[in-house]
């Protein structure tokens, strides 16, 4: 006598994966967070800039606060591609709650970076 068993797999719903992975993107930011920061000083470090203490030249806080900028970014660059790609695939329009959530905060981290340079 044999036995066979079969797996049966609940049906995924590719619009609701790509909404959860919007979601997920989220748990970026302390790392981004902390990840730009590192970037920035880093950058501002290497060029020859005391940290903290003193304001550096223009152009080295445009070459250090571009990249943190990139970096901080990333999760809202994903979460719109995983929104779109819901809204595209299966009309679902969940995943812009996340998106607009983490462009907001790339936004106002930008406004936040770049208004002191130019004071």
């Amino acid at each position: 006598m044999s036995t066979t068993t079969t797996h049966h797999r609940r049906p995924t719903n590719q619009g609701d994966h790509d909404v959860r992975n919007a979601w997920l993107s989220m748990l970026l930011l302390p790392v981004v967070f902390f990840g730009a920061f590192l970037v920035g000083e880093g950058l501002i470090g290497l060029l020859g800039y005391p940290v903290g203490d003193a304001r550096p030249p223009l152009w080295a806080g445009v070459l250090a606060t571009v990249p943190a900028l990139a970096v901080f970014a990333l999760p809202a660059v994903l979460s719109s591609w995983f929104a779109a790609r819901a809204s595209r695939r299966r009309r679902d329009r969940r995943g812009w709650v996340p998106a607009g959530i983490l462009v907001a905060l790339a936004v106002g981290f930008t406004v936040l970076n770049t208004v002191p340079m130019g004071q």
